[in-house]
């Protein structure tokens, strides 16, 4: 089951070994989406796993149109990465390839 936290709601923990943010919510790492509103407008989402982010970002702008959309794991950036203005319109969108993949 995918949970949606509020980010006032979600404790922010030190940064990881790669510089990225660890996320927990009641005591516990975090796995879901946190989302950010401001005037109860949607701005962000980020998804978690383990309290790291892992798979969709979205930033949106105040009027709703979403700003950036971009996939990230292990703090590395993959699959495609686009802006958009404030209209909707397609800015720019950058390539940078398969998700990455770490052996244990």
């Amino acid at each position: 089951m995918n949970m949606n936290i509020n980010i006032n709601d979600i404790e922010i923990k030190h940064p990881d070994i790669g510089g990225g943010s660890v996320f927990w919510y009641q005591g516990q790492p975090f796995t879901g989406t946190i989302v950010e509103y401001k005037n109860n407008i949607l701005v962000a989402e980020i998804s978690v796993v383990n309290s790291h982010t892992e798979g969709r970002v979205a930033i949106y702008y105040i009027n709703g149109q979403i700003k950036q959309e971009y996939f990230e794991k292990y703090n590395d950036t993959y699959g495609i990465y686009r802006d958009w203005d404030e209209s909707g319109n397609l800015i720019s969108e950058i390539d940078y390839g398969a998700e990455p993949f770490i052996e244990n």
